[in-house]
């Protein structure tokens, strides 16, 4: 299996406002893959859940600790790539 350089992922650019009803924005990214520390390792994705936080930050517009842009989903199935 090959380690990729790029990742694909739904980004939320702008969540949404509740004082105005604008919606959120996602937008499909390439991301470069980040370098590895001592014993992390990195996971192509199958499958990842969207909780009730996540959907908070984006209709809501629920402050998070890690300003937009980020992906969204943290509980997630797949395989160590590298």
């Amino acid at each position: 299996m090959s380690v990729p350089d790029k990742i694909l992922a739904w980004q939320m650019t702008k969540p949404s406002d509740p004082k105005t009803g604008e919606p959120g924005v996602l937008e499909r990214v390439e991301l470069p893959v980040p370098e590895l520390g001592e014993g992390e390792v990195l996971v192509e994705v199958a499958g990842c859940g969207v909780c009730h936080t996540d959907l908070s930050y984006f209709y809501l517009g629920v402050p998070t600790v890690n300003p937009a842009p980020l992906v969204l989903g943290h509980e997630i199935a797949g395989t160590v790539v590298a």
